[in-house]
């Protein structure tokens, strides 16, 4: 089985637990929210509505990543992890404004909380088993190299923390006595969850901007440079992109003029063959040869 398709099946296999259980968790907090009428409890069901969108979005985008280039897409379709990524986001800051929303409506109305250790148990419950389900999400997007299932990961994190802070606001609501802080620790919570979708949102635009990663750029342009140095060659133009799991990396390769072009092709392969071990994902290096005397010289 070969890299890239066992890698595929690691990251499918990983999105197909955070559907599966994203389901069960938003009809758990439903039914929560349905039995205590807690905004916090409200703010933590309609984010996890987005989730499932978001998850099956970033689902489709795994199936869209793993399609080889083709003659409409020569340098693949790896562009997608960063729309996956953004529509999450955005996705994420609609809930959060309509958790805002709800909970001042709250702060207007009045605030009336029933059957809060029932709910209060469900939504603790739920935080445990995301707690779980994020971490492994993260672990894996980062061991496979797979934006698409680091930011379901990510998203997954911020829904323990809404639920968490759900059952801490309810315990403290029910102790004090003061039900309006319901609705006011859900506006923090959809504060912080805007916070949240609005870094997805920037890792998408950088993404589809073709930002340099500058610590991979770091660790490419030191290759290039360790190995010229050993060869007596020399190398400018470097340019790196990260598009989703795939890399691509081109430069020039200055050889002397006397050297034979078969023996700076072979001394080509192997530097391209040691950017790719060092860089450790799907990568496409490609070497531009030219000589001290041609015309494109040092610039």
């Amino acid at each position: 089985m070969s890299t890239s398709i066992a890698t595929n099946g690691f990251t499918r296999r990983a999105m197909n637990y955070s559907l599966a259980t994203g389901v069960l968790m938003l009809v758990a907090k439903w039914i929560a929210f349905v039995m205590t009428g807690s905004s916090v409890i409200f703010s933590d069901a309609a984010e996890s509505v987005v989730h499932i969108i978001a998850v099956w979005f970033a689902w489709y985008a795994l199936g869209v990543v793993s399609r080889p280039p083709d003659e409409d897409h020569p340098y693949g379709h790896d562009k997608i992890s960063f729309m996956s990524a953004g529509i999450e986001g955005g996705l994420i800051c609609i809930a959060a404004i309509v958790i805002i929303v709800s909970a001042v409506n709250k702060l207007v109305v009045g605030v009336e909380l029933q059957q809060l250790d029932i709910g209060m148990s469900i939504t603790a419950g739920a935080a445990l088993v995301n707690l779980i389900l994020g971490l492994y999400l993260i672990r894996t997007g980062k061991q496979h190299s797979s934006l698409v299932v680091e930011a379901n990961g990510r998203h997954v994190m911020t829904d323990v923390w809404t639920s968490a802070g759900a059952v801490a606001g309810l315990f403290i609501a029910q102790w004090s006595g003061y039900l309006w802080l319901d609705p006011v620790i859900a506006i923090v919570f959809g504060a912080n969850i805007i916070r949240e979708g609005g870094k997805l949102v920037a890792i998408s635009v950088r993404g589809l901007m073709d930002h340099a990663d500058p610590e991979l750029r770091a660790r490419t342009q030191k290759i290039i440079d360790t190995y010229c140095q050993v060869h007596g060659l020399e190398a400018h133009r470097m340019r790196l992109r990260a598009s989703g799991n795939a890399v691509h990396v081109d430069y020039h390769l200055i050889f002397p003029d006397d050297m034979r072009m078969q023996e700076a092709h072979t001394l080509a392969t192997h530097l391209e063959d040691a950017i790719r071990a060092e860089i450790g994902q799907s990568a496409e290096v490609f070497t531009h040869l030219e000589s001290h005397t041609q015309p494109d010289g040092h610039i």
